[in-house]
């Protein structure tokens, strides 16, 4: 076999000097006249899906020898087990074949001293290996290939190729992981739940399954292993729908029908689910418990987007835009809306004194130069009606819209960590309002001086005009830390008012009536949120 090789690799230079008139003496043996082997002999590893319908492993035969001109036939042959064991050292019973319905092999090819190579593709079809491979689990599944020709010589040293296959099912699995919770608003709920294929890039087919719920004992190991109690859901509140997946998707959802029937308000129920089966066999199913944690509140609610949000009025504005009052709707942890921390710093107002922002053309937002006064000279945005005064916490008005008409389920507030202004605000009072008016002073000045003091007086209430209904007074606003400001704390209406006018409105107003620090009159606000009732036991709202 060294000789061969030896004499194989000292071709080129022999058919350098070789002669090709035909009185010339023969210098090799005419099993070197035609050799072929293949490119790639060896070894492979096939990882292969069952969402794969094939998968083609390329074979390169070359032909070589003395006498390129001879042309020469070859084709691959697959190996008997008994060979394949003694080539590549295998003992009884560690491998088998895969099934001959599991591959294709191509027919022979005629090599040429025009084409003195040739592709081979070998097709290898997943699917068909599978029953064979999950009967036989542990096994290694092979395609041993070698290259036959009875028209020429093959190099003994490459003319094997031993494929390794291995296939993997595409695994289904809930998309989420962990418990998932669900609240019922309305009377009925169709809750879809994710599931998604993974250990594969295709899903040729649509296809679907089902899923069952699990009883009491599931419920008792869940509640004692996270230490919960919670009941298990009625079988009366739910239905389930299969699961499905369509074609060319890996995402796929199965849907839980809910409903209120049989639930007490208030009360959160465990619904353990599993996937059962799926009508492909090419797919193997997650074994792990979806948990659904079912809630019915008495009093369902949905956050309002705080994009939606305006400033319709504020009496006490900073100077300085990152204490604006429309920081509460940015949810930006690095601005806010606060007073002067400083009462020494507080603007001085009189009964004279119209500190309104006036824009320069006229509407929102606009600019204010000021052409008198402490402030001659200086221009200020004015992004939406507001005074220029910084007022006294508990002289502070702050009117919202909503935009839209809403009934008020709770109010969020949250405050800045590191700035020392931002702990203080204590106590605030809410109202609602369907329509909102302001009356700005100017037109009186110099008119009639009794409205025009009453129009500044009206800017520290923003009551003329209006019928401002009061619906909540949130006392000791939690403090928080300076270092850690004060996460999202929550005030929900009180019930008597919920569901009723007092609550409902488009416009809100805010008016701080305590500080932690009275005497520096400081109130701070980071951020806002507002949610609105949508049910009330699964009815909508008024």
């Amino acid at each position: 076999m060294r000789k061969f090789s030896y004499i194989l690799f000292l071709l080129p230079l022999l058919l350098a000097v070789a002669c090709d008139r035909d009185d010339q003496v023969e210098i090799f043996p005419e099993e070197y006249f035609k050799v072929m082997y293949l490119k790639d002999a060896g070894e492979r590893a096939v990882a292969m899906n069952t969402a794969q319908d094939v998968v083609v492993e390329q074979m390169l035969v070359v032909k070589a020898g003395a006498h390129p001109e001879m042309s020469a036939e070859c084709r691959l042959e697959v190996m008997s087990e008994a060979d394949a064991a003694a080539r590549w050292g295998y003992n009884d019973g560690e491998f088998s074949i895969i099934p001959a319905a599991s591959y294709k092999i191509p027919e022979g090819v005629l090599l040429t001293e025009e084409s003195p190579h040739s592709q081979f593709s070998v097709e290898l079809y997943p699917s068909a290996m599978v029953p064979a491979m999950r009967r036989e689990p542990g096994k290694a599944w092979i395609l041993p290939i070698q290259l036959v020709s009875e028209s020429g010589s093959v190099n003994k040293d490459n003319c094997t190729v031993l494929l390794n296959c291995s296939v993997v099912s595409p695994f289904i699995d809930w998309t989420l992981s962990g418990d998932q919770p669900v609240t019922i608003d309305y009377k009925t709920l169709e809750y879809p739940i994710g599931l998604s294929i993974s250990k594969t890039e295709i899903n040729r087919s649509a296809f679907s399954g089902s899923i069952e719920a699990l009883g009491e004992d599931a419920v008792a190991e869940y509640n004692q292993a996270h230490g919960t109690s919670y009941p298990l859901l009625p079988a009366g509140s739910y239905t389930l729908g299969g699961l499905s997946f369509a074609a060319n998707e890996l995402e796929g959802n199965a849907t839980v029908n809910l409903s209120r029937t049989g639930l007490t308000a208030d009360v959160e129920y465990l619904l353990p689910l599993r996937i059962v089966s799926v009508s492909s066999d090419l797919y193997e199913i997650s074994e792990a418990v979806k948990y659904l944690i079912v809630a019915n509140p008495k009093f369902a609610f949905a956050e309002l987007d705080p994009s939606k949000f305006k400033i319709a009025f504020c009496n006490s504005e900073d100077r300085n835009s990152q204490y604006w009052a429309w920081n509460m709707f940015n949810r930006n942890a690095e601005s806010n809306f606060c007073s002067y921390w400083n009462i020494s710093q507080q603007t001085r107002i009189g009964t004279d004194v119209d500190d309104f922002r006036y824009p320069d053309e006229g509407s929102y937002p606009g600019t204010c130069r000021y052409s008198s006064g402490r402030l001659a000279g200086t221009t200020i945005e004015v992004p939406y009606p507001c005074c220029d005064g910084v007022r006294k916490f508990d002289k502070v008005v702050v009117v919202i819209d909503l935009g839209e008409t809403v009934n008020i389920h709770s109010i969020g507030l949250s405050k800045m960590a590191g700035n020392l202004g931002n702990l203080d605000l204590r106590s605030m009072e809410f109202f609602t309002e369907d329509q909102f008016t302001l009356e700005t002073a100017a037109q009186y000045k110099g008119v009639d001086q009794a409205k025009y003091r009453a129009a500044i007086a009206n800017y520290s209430t923003a009551d003329a005009g209006n019928n401002w209904r009061p619906f909540m007074t949130w006392n000791d606003i939690p403090k928080g830390t300076q270092s850690d400001g004060l996460p999202t704390v929550w005030k929900t209406t009180p019930e008597e008012y919920m569901n009723s006018a007092a609550a409902k409105g488009r416009y809100i107003k805010l008016h701080p009536t305590a500080s932690y620090r009275p005497t520096m009159s400081c109130i701070e606000i980071c951020d806002l949120y507002i949610r609105k009732l949508i049910t009330i036991d699964g009815e909508p709202a008024l």
